[in-house]
């Protein structure tokens, strides 16, 4: 192998690295310290990483263990969720809300897989091209990522609208988990195989109210308070 050989190789690296990098500070971001797996909840689940419906699509695996969620709403949104039920009959807030734990964990769970069948059923065509870009960086790059949800907390709707036939839903999503990746010779290339990270994620779910297909599809992802 030659060293221009050598180096593209090693460039490409570090590329998909990067392009990998960015969506997972897409998908979510630190907002408080790390600390070691040991000091949090026992239940966690290791899962390739990198990453709803009235009801969403079912998710057969289950999101972690996760209190009911509680529907506080703040008034602005109270008033979206009256309109979206008003407009389609089958709409039920506090369902929604599992339905968007599981497919948050889906989503995740399909861009660690680099599952792009599985994605399109839950991703709109942006967001969808955006992810379908970072699996293949990294499937050229020859980098595997892991992720180790460690604990979920009940999501938060912290925004509804009905735009003319579609309704949209923010969530609000609070995670930790362990994320890395490694190269080809088993060599970890980004984050940490130990430390957890608090994380933040604030996505957009729309659906067309008038539609047969109950799906949600995600369209939009943000991430911090």
């Amino acid at each position: 192998m030659t060293t221009i050989e050598v180096f593209d190789i090693i460039l490409l690296a570090a590329i998909a690295g990067f392009f990998v990098f960015r969506l997972w500070s897409v998908l979510g971001t630190r907002t408080g310290s790390e600390r070691s797996p040991e000091t949090t909840n026992g239940d966690a689940k290791t899962r390739p990483s990198g990453a709803p419906a009235a009801p969403l699509p079912a998710n057969d695996k289950g999101p972690a263990p996760v209190a009911r969620p509680a529907l506080a709403l703040p008034p602005a949104v109270q008033r979206g969720v009256a309109e979206i039920a008003a407009a389609d009959r089958s709409f039920d807030a506090e369902g929604f809300l599992q339905g968007a734990l599981a497919a948050h964990e889906r989503v995740v769970d399909a861009f660690a897989a680099g599952d792009r069948a599985e994605l399109k059923m839950l991703l709109g065509p942006e967001v969808y091209a955006a992810f379908d870009r970072a699996i293949g960086e990294r499937e050229r790059a020859g980098l595997t990522a892991s992720s180790v949800f460690v604990k979920q907390a009940a999501p938060q709707m912290v925004g509804a609208s009905l735009k003319g036939r579609n309704a949209e839903i923010d969530i609000r999503y609070e995670s930790e988990l362990i994320q890395f990746s490694k190269n080809a010779a088993g060599e970890l290339v980004e984050g940490s195989e130990s430390a957890v990270k608090r994380i933040v994620d604030r996505w957009t779910w729309l659906r067309d109210v008038r539609s047969g297909d109950p799906n949600w599809k995600l369209v939009d992802t943000d991430y911090g308070d």
